[in-house]
């Protein structure tokens, strides 16, 4: 009974700052009818499984699209990870924060930016992610878009008017990445818009 209590006590306590943290969809309950901290809800399974269906019913039962993953982690970022340009659409219109943050600091953006999805880059920036918001590492999309050799997202960044003197963790900028790693098709490209 005791036990009991103190279960329902702790699943009240992280509901309640749930909300005030702006996450407005409880856990869900188990067959005991108590709530299960340690599991997902039903927006978050339906954005990592990648189901456009499930992700349209939870937010169409309220949940909110800047909800986060029990590990901390933005839908929208998890939508980047897949990707699923469907779910970042359905998530944006929800509502979501372009530049919501991870524990880790990663964003939607620097995930796009990383896995030269140039379709979800230019959509996110269309709907307000700032361009040199850094994510991982505190690098911003240019610099993990010229480490991957991502020319096409780079060109999308420089054309919303990337900081092309970012640099990363050693304080190299995107062309010096390029051009350690012998990319002369990257380094050009960036020098040419360096000129501009």
């Amino acid at each position: 009974m005791i036990s009991d209590r103190r279960k329902l006590g702790r699943a009240l306590a992280v509901m309640a700052l749930s909300l005030a943290a702006g996450i407005l969809q409880a856990p869900p309950a188990t067959s005991s009818g108590l709530t299960d901290l340690f599991s997902d809800a039903p927006l978050v399974v339906a954005v990592t499984k990648g189901s456009l269906e499930d992700t349209q019913t939870a937010l169409l039962d309220g949940a909110s699209a800047n909800m986060r993953a029990a590990n901390g982690t933005p839908v929208l970022v998890i939508a980047t990870k897949l990707p699923s340009m469907d779910i970042v659409k359905a998530l944006i219109e929800a509502g979501a924060r372009a530049d919501e943050k991870s524990k880790d600091e990663t964003t939607a953006l620097t995930v796009s930016a990383a896995n030269g999805n140039t379709e979800i880059v230019a959509y996110l920036l269309e709907h307000g992610a700032d361009v040199d918001e850094t994510g991982s590492l505190r690098e911003p999309a240019l610099i993990k878009a010229a480490r991957a050799r991502h020319n096409a997202v780079i060109k999308t960044l420089i054309a919303h008017k990337a900081d092309l003197t970012a640099t990363d963790g050693t304080g190299a900028t995107a062309l010096e990445i390029a051009e350690r790693s012998g990319w002369t098709d990257t380094v050009d490209l960036l020098k040419k818009a360096g000129t501009k």
